[in-house]
C-alpha cells in the first residue's frame, strides 16, 4: 500500500486527519481461498489504505508564501525552531521508519541540510484513528542576506516499510517559506573612554593647570562620535589644587541613554628647590694664622628657592662643620643640598675652598733679580735667597713659616725630566731658612757646587710654603 504526505496549514490539519481514511480511495487486498464444492466463495474484505500526512507548526508558519517564517542574519538571530507533525492514519500491519534532516541553513544562495533524525512508526492493526510523530527542525540564516524570500522542502528519506498495508510517504514533503529581515536596531548606551588616574606636577602654590581633553573620548553605536558632548567637572584646562581631585564625566546619546565615569588627578610637588646663588669656581681664603682659616658659609651669599614657589620656605645645608679650621695650602670640597618645605631635596652642588697666604709681589730680593738680566753666580758660590714674608688675613706678617719653607732649584734645559734639587735637603754648605727680624725678611743661603749636578747654564729657583709659591726667579751659573 502507499501513503501520501501533504503540507497543509495548521487549521486544515484536523480536517485532513478526519478524512484521511477515505480520501485516498480504497485498495482491495485479496488472499487466495480454497473453494469447497457446494459452498459459496467468501467475499473480498475491503481494507483502508494507511494514509500519511504532515504539517509544520510554528508561530510564524503557514501553509503558503503569504505566511512565511521571518529570519534575521545569524549576527543578530540564532535561528528558529519549527515542529513538523507527521500524522499516520489507516491500517499498518508492520513497523516502519523514515529519516528527516533537522538542521537547515541558508548560505546566501542555497539551503543546506544536515543532522538527520529517524522517525519510527509503530504498527496500526486497525484502520480508524491516527498517530502523530513530531520532529523539531532548526532553521538558520547563516548569511548576510537581510531581504527577499526563499523556500525549501523537507523530504522524508530512507523509508523502511513492508507489506501488507505498507507505509506510503508519497506527497509527504513539507515546504517552508522564509522571508529575510534585517537585524533589529536598538539604542545602546554610549561608550565613554576616560584616562586612568594620573599625576601632574604643581607649578605654583595654587596647584597646576590640567588639560586632559585629549584623554577623554566617547562613541555611540547609533550616533557615532560623541566626544564633543562629554561633560566633565572640574573642566579641563582649569587649575587643580595640590592633592587628589576626582573628575566626574558623563555623556548622553540622542536616545537619552547616559554613561558616566570618573578618574582622579593628583597634583604633586616632586620638584626639588634650586640654588639661586652659589659659589662658582674656588673660594679662596687667606689664613688667619699658621693654623689656617675658618670658612664662614653664611658669608658666601648662598640662596635657594623652590621652583614656582610651590613649597616654600626652602633651606640648604652643607657638609662643612662650622668652626672647622682648614689648613694653609689645603683644598677642601664642600657639598651642599637644598630642601623645600615638602621634603624634596636637590642634588649635590659643590665648591672648593683653598686656604692661602697674601704673598708679597716683590718676590726675591737682591742679589737675585726678578727680571732679566737675571743675576749671575760662579759655580761653587753661595747665593743668598731673601724675600719678604706673606701676610695673614689681618695684614700681619707671617713670620713663623721658616720650618716648612721649601726651596727647589732646577736647571732649565730642553729636557722636561731634568733633575730638581730640593735645596733644603742639600747639606753641602747651605744654611736653614730663618726670619731676620731686623731686616723683616726670610733668608736662605744656597751653597752651589763646582761639579754636577751644578752645571753651567740657567737655573730656576722657587720657594714655597705648603705648596704655595712665595717667590720664583732665575739665575745663571758660570765658571
Amino acid at each position: 500500500m502507499q501513503m501520501r504526505l501533504a503540507l497543509l496549514p495548521l487549521a486544515a490539519l484536523a480536517a485532513l486527519t478526519a478524512c484521511a481514511d477515505t480520501a485516498a480511495g480504497p485498495e482491495l487486498l485479496s488472499s487466495e481461498l480454497v473453494i469447497t464444492e457446494g459452498l459459496a466463495a467468501p467475499p473480498h474484505v475491503q481494507r483502508p489504505r494507511p494514509a500519511f500526512s504532515a504539517a509544520a507548526a510554528g508561530a510564524n508558519l503557514g501553509g503558503s508564501s503569504s505566511t512565511p517564517l521571518s529570519l534575521q542574519p545569524q549576527t543578530c538571530d540564532a535561528g528558529q525552531d519549527i515542529v513538523i507533525t507527521y500524522t499516520v492514519t489507516g491500517r499498518q500491519d508492520n513497523p516502519a521508519s523514515f529519516q528527516v534532516n533537522t538542521q537547515w541553513s541558508y548560505n546566501g544562495s542555497t539551503w543546506a541540510a544536515s543532522s538527520p533524525t529517524t522517525v519510527n512508526v509503530t504498527t496500526r492493526p486497525t484502520g480508524p484513528g491516527s498517530d502523530a510523530y513530531h520532529v523539531t527542525i532548526h532553521v538558520l540564516n547563516a548569511s548576510a542576506t537581510a531581504s527577499g524570500t526563499s523556500n525549501f522542502s523537507i523530504v522524508p528519506f530512507n523509508v523502511v516499510t513492508s507489506a501488507p498495508a505498507a507505509l506510503g510517504v508519497a506527497g509527504a514533503n513539507v515546504t517552508i517559506f522564509v522571508a529575510f529581515a534585517p537585524c533589529v536596531s536598538s539604542n545602546t548606551a554610549p561608550t565613554l573612554v576616560l584616562p586612568s588616574d594620573f599625576s601632574v606636577e604643581a607649578t605654583s602654590t595654587a596647584g597646576a593647570t590640567v588639560d586632559y581633553s585629549a584623554l577623554v573620548t566617547a562613541t555611540d553605536l547609533q550616533d557615532g562620535d560623541l566626544t564633543a558632548s562629554v561633560v566633565c567637572t572640574p573642566a579641563s584646562s582649569t587649575t587643580f589644587p595640590l592633592g587628589p581631585t576626582t573628575v566626574n564625566c558623563s555623556v548622553t546619546d540622542n536616545g537619552g541613554l547616559e554613561t558616566t565615569g570618573s578618574f582622579v588627578v593628583t597634583v604633586v610637588d616632586t620638584t626639588p628647590p634650586v640654588f639661586t646663588s652659589f659659589p662658582s669656581g674656588t673660594v679662596n681664603l687667606t689664613a688667619a694664622n699658621i693654623n689656617g682659616a675658618v670658612l664662614d658659609i653664611d658669608a658666601l651669599g648662598i640662596t635657594v628657592a623652590d621652583v614656582g614657589g610651590v613649597s616654600e620656605p626652602s633651606t640648604f645645608s652643607c657638609n662643612y662643620v662650622a668652626g672647622t679650621v682648614l689648613a694653609i695650602g689645603s683644598t677642601t670640597t664642600v657639598d651642599c643640598t637644598a630642601t623645600d618645605n615638602a621634603g624634596n631635596e636637590s642634588g649635590i652642588s659643590s665648591f672648593d675652598v683653598f686656604v692661602g697666604l697674601d704673598v708679597d709681589a716683590a718676590g726675591f730680593l737682591p742679589p737675585l733679580r726678578m727680571t732679566a738680566p737675571f743675576s749671575a753666580h760662579k759655580r761653587g758660590s753661595t747665593i743668598p735667597h731673601k724675600f719678604l714674608p706673606p701676610t695673614y688675613a689681618d695684614g700681619s706678617p707671617a713670620t713663623d713659616l721658616a720650618g716648612d719653607l721649601r726651596l727647589v732649584v732646577k736647571q732649565i734645559t730642553s729636557d722636561p725630566a731634568a733633575e730638581e734639587i730640593q735645596a733644603n735637603d742639600y747639606s753641602a754648605g747651605s744654611t736653614a731658612w730663618r726670619f731676620d727680624a731686623d731686616g723683616g725678611q726670610y733668608i736662605f743661603n744656597l751653597k752651589t757646587g763646582s761639579a754636577a749636578p751644578w752645571n753651567e747654564g740657567v737655573w730656576q729657583t722657587t720657594v714655597s710654603y705648603k705648596g704655595i709659591v712665595l717667590a720664583t726667579t732665575q739665575f745663571n751659573l758660570r765658571r
